[in-house]
């Protein structure tokens, strides 16, 4: 508990310190819908669909795990008898208090509850900031679809007359200009937020892993029950936050493609350099990174389940 309680607070006090990156791409998604077509408004609601499945899936498992370990872990604990006969009740989150005594009654109580609440708390700032997360993403994704739209509307109608094809053009470039000030944004806020839910998730898989070998051995099967709950959270978290980013990558890769095998030829030689200068652009793939260090896609979620498995099993071989 004391490593996700770190990492979310971390995790929500860069959001806070971006707030005005993030106000901003607020202000853009809000633009972007309003002056969307039809048919771009229905991906815009499609990619959104994605997010609010994947959030929600992530915050029933959370809660019903991590409110389960809060509340029932203290119990299923038992209480500790020291030699000295000094009876110790457990918590599920265990601390040295320096200004009162834990154990004695009210203070344990007051103690126990308080850290039902913090749970809480916690989780549904690691559900909002996954949510933030998913919704900037995939509405980058939107974007990047709506460009490639756009560029294949242009190079397949060639009767256009020329205001047309100038207009088409100057549309593709202020669109290319709106993704480019959108990721620049992007690129503040989300590589931290998921190099530490990366780190949180991995180290919380592996730590329950242990836990629930050790409970195995004593037939305890409501604490592996809440465990493996905990687990299948961690794990589906980091799962949708790498296949946000494949879909990020698969995208960014669409339009690199599209670009590639754009007519730019012809079309007029001084409209057509302005779409070269996006072509020219287009051709860096946009991808999201924790922290800059790992790609985040569905390879990186390969590895990460490779790395916890292989501690489960030294575990499991060494226990």
């Amino acid at each position: 508990p004391q490593i996700n309680n770190l990492c979310q607070l971390i995790k929500y006090t860069i959001l806070f310190r971006r707030m005005k990156e993030f106000r901003e791409m607020m202000e853009d998604i809000r633009t972007s819908w309003l002056n969307a077509t039809e048919e771009n408004r229905r991906i815009f609601r499609r990619n959104a669909k994605i997010g609010s499945k994947v959030v929600i899936g992530i915050a029933i498992t959370m809660y019903s795990g991590g409110l389960s370990y809060r509340i029932f872990t203290p119990f299923l604990s038992g209480k500790v008898v020291l030699p000295n006969n000094v009876t110790i009740r457990m918590l599920s989150c265990p601390g040295y208090f320096v200004f009162i005594d834990g154990q004695v009654t009210p203070n344990y109580e007051i103690i126990y509850v308080l850290q039902i609440f913090g749970g809480f708390f916690t989780y549904s700032a690691q559900c909002a900031t996954m949510g933030v997360y998913a919704m900037l993403c995939l509405h980058m994704c939107s974007l990047m679809r709506t460009l490639t739209n756009k560029m294949k509307e242009l190079s397949d109608q060639s009767d256009m007359s020329e205001s047309a094809v100038q207009e088409k053009i100057a549309d593709i470039v202020e669109h290319r200009t709106k993704i480019k000030r959108f990721s620049t944004n992007l690129d503040r806020i989300i590589p931290s937020i998921c190099f530490f839910e990366m780190i949180d998730d991995t180290l919380i898989v592996c730590s329950l892993g242990y836990c629930i070998i050790m409970d195995w051995e004593d037939s305890n099967a409501i604490s592996i029950v809440i465990y493996l709950t905990i687990q299948t959270s961690c794990t589906l978290s980091n799962f949708a936050m790498c296949y946000i980013g494949q879909l990020f990558i698969d995208e960014s890769e669409t339009v690199r493609r599209t670009c590639s095998t754009l007519n730019w030829y012809r079309f007029p030689m001084n409209k057509a350099r302005y779409l070269v200068l996006v072509i020219i652009i287009s051709n860096y793939r946009i991808k999201i990174t924790a922290a800059k260090v790992v790609e985040v896609s569905l390879a990186t979620f390969t590895d990460i389940m490779k790395t916890s498995m292989g501690y489960l099993n030294v575990l499991r071989t060494a226990l």
